[in-house]
């Protein structure tokens, strides 16, 4: 019987692995492997074509990719075999800890060096320092999925300091492990250099680690920048945009302040301004709806010329109203707004009833209320909100359902 070569803890690691039986035959000889035999003189391009479900164009350009980033590391090119047996002993490996070929595919485009690691000295070491803060193999896999680029760094000398750090941040490992499992954008060499100092310097600022801990596992963005900026961006939030740090907008202002330009910032206060508002209206919403200005110009330009130009509402009636500002036109406004007007023009609703307190129902409330109980509304609520008669008969018979 075949065994991993690993120099790690045994009975740890087939206590990790017991969901994975079939990784107690694994070798890093699997290219012998039937599901996996490739001709010596197949191009790498072909293999990713034939083995893993590529696009002819897309296997080009992540095998381009390589190459590339091959060439700019000073590696010897290498032979076509190496490749393949290499990749062979990765991809056979990530199916026995259970990633899909989907799974697979999507990390190969966003790192394909990632077939390039040694399975015994890179991966399953990586493997081991994330089971020990109590990462599952579904767990490891979507790792993998989400940001394959933590392969890249040593077990030892970054992945567990920094695992550490976000436990001492996050403040348990269920919560590290759902943060590192979203977080995208986040590679774990950030969290020293950038996650650690912000989180500190809003420390220093009195802000809770609980709403800093609430607002990383929402967003990590703004935390992954320079500590320069980041902390000139926490000062504007309170002397530019007028929101202190004890307010629920706080954050939101940060997000507003790191992700976007002043001259950004500007060009989306002029579009207000072409609609009309003050500049004490601009302020007012600066401070209150911050989110409304980190959103496209075009965007709020559509939004700005449905609210007022059509419904015919002023700057200081939306000021009051946020729902009817920060609400999706597309996915919300125009299909509650339509249905409400065709239930009214039949009477089966007062004239009277305001967009906005339907905007602040949730969409199961507005379907059973408004929706569901009316066919002459099914057409416009579906082509509008984008879902068909048989999804709506569907929610129809569901809310039944529930209620008997």
């Amino acid at each position: 019987m075949l065994k991993i070569r690993s120099n790690f803890n045994g009975v740890q690691f087939l206590n990790f692995i017991h969901g994975f039986p079939h990784l107690l035959l694994y070798s890093t000889s699997t290219s012998s492997s039937s599901s996996f035999t490739t001709e010596v003189n197949s191009g790498f391009t072909n293999y990713l074509v034939d083995f893993l479900g590529f696009s002819k164009q897309q296997a080009l350009s992540t095998s381009t990719k390589l190459a590339q980033r091959r060439l700019r590391q000073g590696r010897k090119k290498g032979s076509e075999f190496y490749f393949v047996e290499n990749a062979n002993s990765v991809i056979t490996f990530f199916k026995q800890i259970g990633l899909e070929q989907s799974h697979i595919r999507n990390v190969v485009v966003s790192e394909p060096q990632i077939l390039l690691c040694n399975v015994d000295r890179t991966l399953i070491p990586k493997i081991q320092a994330f089971h020990n803060i109590g990462f599952s193999g579904s767990d490891f896999g979507e790792l993998i999925r989400v940001n394959p680029f933590t392969f890249f760094l040593g077990s030892h000398s970054r992945i567990v300091p920094a695992i550490q750090a976000l436990r001492e941040i996050i403040g348990c490992e269920h919560l590290v492990i759902r943060f590192l499992k979203k977080s995208r954008r986040l590679r774990l060499s950030y969290v020293p250099k950038l996650l650690q100092p912000n989180v500190a310097l809003l420390r220093s600022y009195g802000i809770s680690i609980e709403s800093i801990r609430k607002y990383l596992l929402r967003d990590v963005s703004p935390f992954l920048q320079n500590v320069e900026f980041f902390e000139n961006a926490v000062i504007k939030v309170e002397e530019e945009l007028g929101i202190s740090r004890e307010s629920p907008q706080f954050y939101a202002g940060l997000y507003l302040l790191t992700r976007n330009s002043e001259k950004t910032i500007e060009s989306k206060r002029k579009v207000f301004r072409s609609f009309g508002w003050t500049e004490s209206d601009i302020a007012t919403l600066s401070s209150s709806i911050p989110f409304l200005l980190a959103l496209s110009e075009a965007t709020i330009k559509k939004k700005l010329d449905f609210l007022m130009n059509e419904l015919g509402y002023e700057p200081s009636y939306l000021l009051k109203r946020c729902n009817l500002l920060t609400c999706s036109l597309g996915k919300r406004i125009l299909p509650r707004h339509n249905t409400l007007i065709v239930l009214k023009e039949k009477g089966f609703i007062k004239m009277d009833y305001l967009l906005e307190s339907s905007l602040s129902m949730t969409e199961s409330r507005f379907l059973k209320k408004f929706v569901l109980p009316f066919k002459e509304v099914h057409g416009v609520y579906s082509q509008h909100a984008g879902i068909s008669l048989e999804l709506l008969t569907l929610g129809s018979s569901k809310t039944d359902s529930n209620a008997a």
